[in-house]
């Protein structure tokens, strides 16, 4: 991305206001960043990009919130893996700082299930130079210590996934 896109990237990034845990509707929020990733992924899945960058940034902000990040994770099935790799990787290149965490640690997990060690702990790197102690890098970096195997991340998404999915989209 140019300059220019950054900027305005990071200025859209500002005006998308953090969920309020506290406040009413939380959980349309939420739900909000789940579609708003739904349609990221199917945008970039039609053009390998993404030019619309209202969406970009609330997909940015929304990958703070646990459910949004889980639910992203949880996407990933055998048949997309590949383009959400790339689609996690090409967001790592543009991610404003301050946003990176979330993404790097998500590219990072994808990429070790694709038995891609090095690219893996090279995201996870990443997301601590964003975010010196942000909770899934902690936790990949203990998993890739402990040698789980990489398939064992698919597993884990088939029983999270649909928890996650209840909780977001349920009334």
């Amino acid at each position: 991305m140019n300059e220019l896109m950054d900027v305005e990237l990071n200025e859209l990034v500002s005006l998308v206001s953090e969920i309020d845990y506290e406040g009413d509707g939380f959980q349309l929020l939420q739900r909000a960043g789940a579609l708003a990733f739904n349609d990221l992924v199917e945008e970039f899945t039609r053009t390998g990009t993404c030019k619309n960058k209202a969406l970009l940034a609330l997909v940015f902000v929304r990958l703070a919130d646990l459910q949004v990040r889980d639910y992203a994770m949880g996407f990933t099935t055998s048949e997309n893996i590949e383009t959400v790799s790339s689609m996690w990787r090409w967001l790592l290149e543009i991610a404003p700082s301050g946003q990176i965490a979330p993404v790097a640690a998500l590219h990072s997990a994808i990429s070790y299930e694709q038995g891609k060690g090095e690219l893996a702990s090279a995201s996870l790197a990443k997301a601590f130079e964003d975010q010196k102690s942000y909770p899934l890098a902690l936790l990949l970096r203990r998993v890739y210590a402990a040698n789980w195997p990489p398939e064992s991340f698919a597993t884990m998404r088939k029983d999270l996934h649909p928890k996650v999915c209840a909780a977001l989209f349920s009334e």
